[in-house]
């Protein structure tokens, strides 16, 4: 029995102390797997829709946690893309995994709203919930 390669792995980041564990921790599996980093970071609406953040005509700047990541992504040598999202985060991380390709979510297990869930986050249990390929939690 060999173990399962993921090709894919996505991370969501919300710059919470959470999210960067997580992102170590794809990193790692990404070097392991020799695989692409897929980082989302997804911009709460009411709308559960998502949909990749366009200023008219213009591109949207990612957030700082993102540009850091994709430094050291470059460092590492790791393919690695990003997306801006808005919509219901959980929701929209399952379906960007959906339509994408992603062989695995890894995820931190609360982010920057903890009062929601206090023993998982609501995002985090969200996805583990309705995601159909793996996710991996990181505290």
């Amino acid at each position: 029995m060999s173990a399962q390669r993921f090709k894919k792995i996505l991370v969501p980041l919300d710059g919470s102390k959470n999210s960067l564990n997580a992102l170590e921790t794809a990193i790692h599996l990404t070097v392991e797997n020799e695989a692409s980093l897929v980082v989302i970071h997804v911009i709460h609406t009411l709308s559960q829709k998502a949909s990749v953040k366009q200023k008219s005509g213009e591109e949207e700047v990612p957030p700082s946690f993102i540009l850091q990541t994709k430094k050291l992504a470059m460092k590492n040598k790791i393919p690695f893309s990003s997306r801006v999202l808005t919509g219901d985060p959980g929701h929209a991380i399952v379906e960007y995994s959906n339509t994408h390709g992603i062989d695995l979510i890894v995820i931190g297990a609360r982010g920057v709203n903890t009062f929601k869930n206090i023993f998982l986050g609501s995002v985090s249990s969200y996805v583990l919930h309705k995601s159909k390929i793996p996710v991996m939690l990181v505290k």
